[in-house]
């Protein structure tokens, strides 16, 4: 999952209106939106923490095409069709998933939320990088998002999601723009797991 941001964060810290300061944030998430959509096809490497347990992922995104894994579980995305694979339980979920069910499994999907349902608002920035709050209204697929973002590369560097039953936290290690992936990386291959049960849920 990459980049944003705006203005110095001195100035953030002399702010004491709370308009500007949302003004300010939704701001830096444009920007961060924008430096996203010209980063190409990008392959990213994060640690992912869910509730205090931490694994490895990468991830690989292509427009709305997307391609999420780690050690537990890997999703696939084509833009329209999801297949989520647990490997505990050797079994593939096939689905067309609906917005909220995507933003859940794309560690990037708050560059296109935090357009419907938020309240943008800066957080406490350090010397090195900008923290942009988002807070849910009624409906939202997170109650809260926090999102620190390098002031030099615009590219987020830690993402952390509350939502109902889960607290989510992605701190990225890498990322590499303008990647070259095939079409085939976003659909799952029967042929690599060969035992797996297949639940279509469409």
């Amino acid at each position: 999952m990459k980049k944003l941001l705006f203005i110095l964060s001195t100035i953030f810290c002399l702010l004491s209106v709370e308009s500007l300061h949302a003004e300010n944030a939704k701001g830096i998430l444009d920007k961060a939106a924008a430096r996203f959509k010209s980063a190409g096809n990008i392959k990213a490497d994060f640690v992912l923490a869910v509730n205090g347990n931490d694994m490895n992922g990468t991830l690989y995104v292509s427009g709305k095409k997307f391609k999420c894994s780690t050690d537990a579980v890997t999703s696939w995305f084509d833009g329209k069709t999801m297949w989520h694979y647990v490997a505990a339980n050797d079994e593939v979920n096939v689905t067309n998933p609906s917005a909220a069910e995507i933003a859940r499994m794309n560690p990037y999907s708050f560059l296109s939320l935090y357009k419907n349902g938020y309240k943008c608002e800066m957080g406490k920035s350090s010397a090195n990088e900008y923290e942009v709050i988002l807070t849910g209204q009624k409906g939202s697929t997170f109650s809260h998002i926090s999102v620190r973002i390098n002031k030099k590369s615009y590219q987020p560097s830690y993402i952390k999601t509350t939502g109902s039953k889960a607290v989510t936290e992605i701190s990225v290690k890498s990322l590499k723009k303008n990647q070259k992936f095939s079409d085939s990386i976003f659909k799952f291959n029967k042929n690599k797991y060969p035992n797996v049960e297949i639940v279509d849920l469409r």
